[in-house]
């Protein structure tokens, strides 16, 4: 009976997008057969006549020949980027499948195959005395970031041999195990027990429990969850000091980076000081959101608010569900009112069926935009489930999209559209800021209230949750290199939750596991604190964006966009008028959520 009625829900829930699924063939005609066998000959083709360049590769390299290596080069990128997007994606449909986690190790071992042939290009850039870089770079046009990144990672350069070596190893070692983490935790099903009913549930479905209005069912949820991860704590934390000790191993060892997250501010091209500064504000700011969670308590009657209860919805306010073309037309409208080029790049990715939104077992939790190349419209993964949540994922998720888009408009090379990470968010959020605007605009009292909690509430998850989870980050792989056991890792996870959230918010023990359920610590590591850096920025942006209104802001923020990864975000940022070595730059996103919270205090 309990398996019967998970199925019904299942299926209910699928009807929201049922049918929703992306058209991968616009990327790739075929995966097998004659077609992919010609185009794995002509990518063969292009290697090999790459490699021939190498003999040119000397001190009396002219300009012209070089920009045409690098042309080649770019276009080498090009195909890899599409066949391993595509690969990605195809295992994201249903990791469950045979099939398409043989393509997808197929693909990464032929693009693991290009990297270390076409290696020599970078090594050899890389060895070039300034005096020659400094010719050939006036003649790089858009290359030229792209090149100058390249001369940043200049000391942490190996030989060839060794850089050969590293991506062997990262396809059977890295590459493996973190498809290995994927496969066994998607694979996840949560029984929960509500009342006298017993539901057996896909992780999508199970978060939707987390924002339910009963508190029985949120602890329920949790409890499944946690306690499903504890089970497993053993073989997932091996995984995880596996994975610590390989980016150590390599980046500290090896290349000699000051720090494990040293590696990822390089790859962003960031300071350390900047992103020092960053977290050390969050940290000293945990009280904004320590006051805010006793205020929600308040609100719900809560004497004893704990974490399950942090995104429990506001009681009065019945959560609308949202019809899949309902919340499309919402959100394309919404964009259309700040901008109309911003609302019909995001537009594209729906018209060309690009997006995957569908709930299905199997499919990859979570959602993300993959911008692939600058020849295609970037494809969107959800599970769109009808909550006001899953609106907001789409316009964020569109957001992305939009970024990529316009980047790609203005530099046409694999090399330099991509934004980095810092600034990857600046469109996913600022897209979902808009649309709570908008409802905003059009809400009583009561349904302000709980926008204004919803709002603060996603703050919460994007700013000081991703920036404790890269504090605990900091902790644990050191603590890892010293050789803690997987217990003490969740004992230190628990500790960082308590200097989070102080006597404001009860924690129970079981939330020690909870850092098992995080990917992005397995997959990037570090990679979270983009997240706080992108939410902090977009909310000194939305301040200026409310002082000059859409016509004069807009302008200067799809310029901001349009940058993609051309430029470094220092001096992107820089040209908008922010330090981002200052402690008052990212103060000033604080003082924007101080603000918030004032409109909400008076409210209630």
């Amino acid at each position: 009976m309990a398996q019967a009625a998970s199925q019904t829900e299942f299926k209910e829930k699928m009807s929201f997008a049922n049918g929703i699924r992306w058209k991968l063939d616009d990327l790739l005609p075929a995966r097998s057969g004659k077609i992919f066998t010609a185009l794995i000959e002509q990518f063969e083709s292009m290697l090999v006549e790459f490699e021939s360049a190498r003999k040119n590769l000397d001190d009396s390299l002219g300009a012209e020949r070089f920009v045409q290596i690098l042309s080649d080069y770019e276009k080498i990128q090009r195909m890899c980027a599409r066949l391993g997007s595509f690969a990605y994606m195809y295992f994201s449909e249903d990791t469950r499948s045979q099939e398409s986690r043989t393509f997808k190790a197929r693909a990464e071992e032929i693009n693991i195959d290009a990297a270390n042939r076409i290696l020599f290009f970078e090594l050899w850039w890389k060895r070039l005395d300034t005096e020659k870089t400094h010719e050939l770079m006036k003649a790089a046009g858009p290359y030229s970031y792209f090149l100058e990144r390249l001369q940043k990672t200049r000391p942490f350069t190996l030989t060839e041999e060794v850089e050969q070596a590293i991506n062997l190893k990262d396809s059977t070692g890295k590459s493996a195990l973190l498809q290995l983490y994927h496969q066994f935790r998607d694979s996840f099903t949560y029984v929960v027990k509500i009342g006298t009913e017993t539901k057996t549930l896909t992780e999508e479905q199970l978060r939707d429990l987390f924002y339910s209005p009963a508190r029985h069912e949120r602890q329920a949820a949790y409890e499944s969850q946690l306690l499903k991860f504890k089970d497993n704590t053993d073989v997932l934390g091996e995984i995880y000091k596996a994975l610590v000790r390989d980016w150590r191993n390599e980046g500290i060892k090896l290349r000699k980076y000051a720090s494990p997250i040293s590696v990822r501010n390089l790859s962003n091209d960031v300071p350390d000081e900047a992103v020092e500064t960053l977290l050390r504000v969050c940290q000293d700011n945990a009280a904004v959101f320590q006051e805010f969670f006793r205020i929600k308590a308040k609100l719900l009657n809560l004497n004893d608010f704990a974490r399950y209860d942090i995104y429990a919805p506001f009681p009065d306010k019945e959560e609308k569900q949202f019809g899949w073309e309902e919340a499309v037309k919402m959100v394309l409208d919404t964009f259309g009112t700040f901008n109309q080029e911003f609302a019909e790049m995001a537009s594209k990715v729906i018209s060309s069926h690009h997006i995957d939104a569908e709930c299905r077992e199997g499919k990859l939790g979570g959602a993300y935009c993959m911008s692939t190349t600058p020849d295609y419209v970037p494809y969107i993964l959800t599970s769109y489930t009808g909550k006001p949540r899953s609106v907001s994922t789409l316009a964020h998720e569109l957001g992305h999209a939009v970024h990529s888009q316009l980047a790609a408009k203005k530099s046409n090379n694999q090399l330099t559209f991509e934004a980095p990470l810092p600034l990857a968010e600046t469109a996913s959020v600022f897209g979902e800021m808009i649309l709570t605007d908008r409802l905003m605009a059009e809400a009583d009292e009561n349904t302000r209230r709980a926008l204004l909690l919803e709002m603060i509430d996603d703050s919460y998850a994007t700013i000081q949750r991703q920036a404790f989870f890269v504090l605990f980050e900091n902790e644990a792989h050191e603590k890892i290199a010293s050789g803690i056991n997987v217990d003490d890792i969740s004992a230190t996870y628990l500790n960082n939750l308590k200097n989070q959230f102080g006597s404001a918010v009860q924690v129970p023990d079981y939330f020690k596991y909870e850092w098992n359920v995080i990917p992005h610590i397995y997959q990037s590591p570090f990679y979270c604190y983009a997240y706080a850096w992108g939410n902090l920025l977009v909310l000194s942006l939305y301040k200026q964006f409310r002082e000059e209104g859409p016509r004069s802001f807009s302008p200067r923020y799809m310029k901001i966009l349009s940058y993609g990864g051309s430029q470094s975000p220092e001096k992107i940022l820089a040209e908008a008028g922010f330090d981002i070595r200052s402690r008052s730059f990212w103060k000033s996103g604080f003082d924007e959520l101080n603000r918030s919270l004032s409109e909400l205090r008076k409210i209630v």
